[in-house]
């Protein structure tokens, strides 16, 4: 076996396009920006930039290029799916869309990634627990500030509040499953299995939050009658069934991959807090994101300004799992071949 002598770190490690340590390129390249961020490859794809816009490589990473190309065929049919029956006014098969689209495609992943099935099962059960609270919780605060029996209505205060108080308590239950998990089973661990237990746990609870609040809406029946036009069925269709689900499980992927980060033990120090491979900057973002989505909720903007807020979020919170992906493998502690 030829080796090689890093330029970086200066470890002797096998001959290859990367530094078996600690990931820089064997040879400058253009664009790369500083050592330790290597943004012309992506750690989990490395054919693929850093900054690259692929969703399948960052909600599903470690894939097979072929199977990159399928997941993504899947995820253009799901989003059809969801514009397909919401324009008709389907709402029974909208609502099965919205339920088990994304879902579905994570247990694909899921089979193909093979991971520990007991850490995934006990966040998913935790998770689908929290989205059916959170579902009935925030519909019992909304009757809270509605108008009272004498007409009053509820004050500014209050909405805001409970405005703000809402997603906050979106952001708790999202991450309570993963911090749960992570206490539970301590001992080696890597930032990707740490990643799909966070995306995976945040998909099966926004799934049971949304179906929780949408499984009543069939009581009027398969098609809708109650006045919406195709186009807001679209944009809901879209928003609950893509970009709600992609959101969250960006976030909890990302301080999930934190999580079970371990730093080389060559460098002697743990992360600074502010670091991407540290949680309190995913949570941070988490927090700032969800707090963001309360104050345009309270704002009730034109449903065009909504729906290009969401858009923009979920663009936002795929980069930044991306990113926090990338750094926590570039830095993680490498394995012992």
């Amino acid at each position: 076996m030829t080796t090689m002598t890093c330029r970086i770190c200066a470890v002797i490690v096998p001959t290859g396009e990367f530094c078996g340590n600690c990931g820089a390129t064997a040879t400058p390249r253009r664009g790369d920006g500083p050592p330790w961020l290597r943004l012309s490859a992506y750690a989990a794809a490395p054919g693929e930039h850093v900054l690259r816009p692929a969703v399948i490589s960052t909600m599903f990473p470690a894939l097979p290029r072929h199977s990159r190309m399928a997941f993504g065929v899947a995820l253009i049919g799901v989003m059809a799916l969801l514009v397909g029956t919401a324009l008709p006014m389907w709402v029974a098969a909208l609502i099965g869309v919205v339920g088990a689209g994304l879902p579905a495609l994570f247990l694909a992943y899921l089979k193909d990634a093979d991971p520990s099935p007991g850490p995934l099962l006990v966040a998913a059960l935790l998770s689908i627990v929290g989205g059916v609270a959170w579902s009935i919780a925030t519909d019992a605060a909304a009757a809270r500030v509605d108008d009272d029996a004498l007409g009053l209505p509820a004050s500014t205060l209050d909405l805001l509040v409970t405005c703000l108080a809402i997603p906050a308590g979106f952001l708790i239950l999202l991450l309570a499953p993963l911090l749960v998990v992570w206490a539970w089973r301590p001992g080696a661990r890597e930032p990707l299995s740490g990643m799909t237990i966070g995306a995976f746990g945040a998909v099966c609870f926004v799934t049971a939050g949304s179906m929780t609040s949408l499984v009543p809406e069939l009581l009027g029946g398969p098609i809708d009658t109650d006045g919406q036009s195709a186009a807001d069925l679209v944009t809901g269709g879209l928003i609950q069934g893509v970009a709600v689900p992609l959101t969250a499980a960006a976030v909890a992927g990302a301080v999930g991959a934190t999580l079970w980060f371990a730093p080389r033990r060559d460098t002697g120090r743990t992360p600074r807090w502010y670091a991407l491979t540290s949680p309190l900057p995913s949570v941070a973002f988490g927090l700032v994101a969800y707090l963001g989505l309360g104050v345009l909720d309270f704002l009730s903007p034109p449903s065009a300004v909504e729906t290009v807020v969401y858009a923009l979020l979920t663009v936002v919170a795929l980069y930044v799992l991306r990113i926090v992906v990338h750094c926590t493998l570039l830095h993680s502690e490498p394995e012992d071949t």
